[in-house]
């Protein structure tokens, strides 16, 4: 169907939004079970070392990043991650004392 219409759908707009509905999402257990462990029911979100974060499925594909690879608990393995998670960790800290998340 995809060949017979493929046209008709890119000038429509819908031709990516068709083969998402389309794509077969595989299930890890590892990585559920892994991000299961990090949920905090009372904020709805994720607690990591370096802060709280809530994303859904439908964000990471609206974003254009593959839904498949490795948990983001994973063993970090390129000093690049390492340097990346240091990073994230230094600014949540500076960030807590400046009072950023306080009401006003």
């Amino acid at each position: 169907m995809a060949s017979l219409h493929e046209s008709t759908w890119k000038k429509a707009g819908i031709y990516e939004a068709i083969l998402n509905s389309t794509y077969s999402i595989q299930r890890s257990h590892d990585l559920v079970l892994g991000l299961a462990e990090k949920w905090c029911p009372e904020t709805k979100s994720f607690i990591f070392s370096w802060g709280e974060a809530t994303i859904t499925l439908e964000d990471m594909i609206i974003s254009g990043y593959s839904v498949l690879g490795s948990s983001v608990l994973s063993p970090l393995e390129t000093d690049e991650q390492k340097s990346t998670a240091e990073k994230l960790k230094q600014t949540r800290t500076e960030l807590g004392r400046t009072g950023w998340n306080k009401a006003n």
